[in-house]
């Protein structure tokens, strides 16, 4: 089995290191700290999959997807919100404007790894 690729996008270190040790051990995880550094590291990697969080500085989670799934070179990598925004109003933006799925903090173990499975088919 080939290992995937993560891109985990979140300003909060506690959450990316919370996500590392879920998944870490299946699966290549990079971490960005931000929007702007997440767009960057698209340059150079191509992940398989992206979780991404909403409220970051500068450029928040929602600008990420539109910005990922408006261009030709990363718009096929799918995109999952996980966020603290728990309104349904959220979800649904989210995913309108393109993100494949939305799960909302404080998301457990099981969940994550059942909706990274259910993306990356393994």
């Amino acid at each position: 089995m080939t290992t995937k690729k993560i891109l985990v996008i979140d300003d909060d270190p506690i959450c990316s290191g919370v996500l590392l040790a879920i998944i870490g051990d299946a699966h290549q995880v990079i971490s960005a700290n931000s929007g702007s550094s997440a767009l960057e590291i698209l340059t150079t990697f191509k992940p398989d999959l992206i979780l991404l969080d909403i409220n970051m500085p500068n450029i928040n989670g929602y600008q990420v997807v539109k910005l990922v799934k408006n261009n030709p070179l990363t718009e096929n990598i799918p995109i999952i919100i996980l966020s603290g925004l728990t309104e349904e109003s959220d979800k649904e933006f989210g995913l309108r404007i393109g993100a494949d799925h939305y799960l909302t903090k404080p998301i457990m173990p099981d969940e994550i790894e059942r909706t990274i499975k259910q993306y990356l088919g393994h």
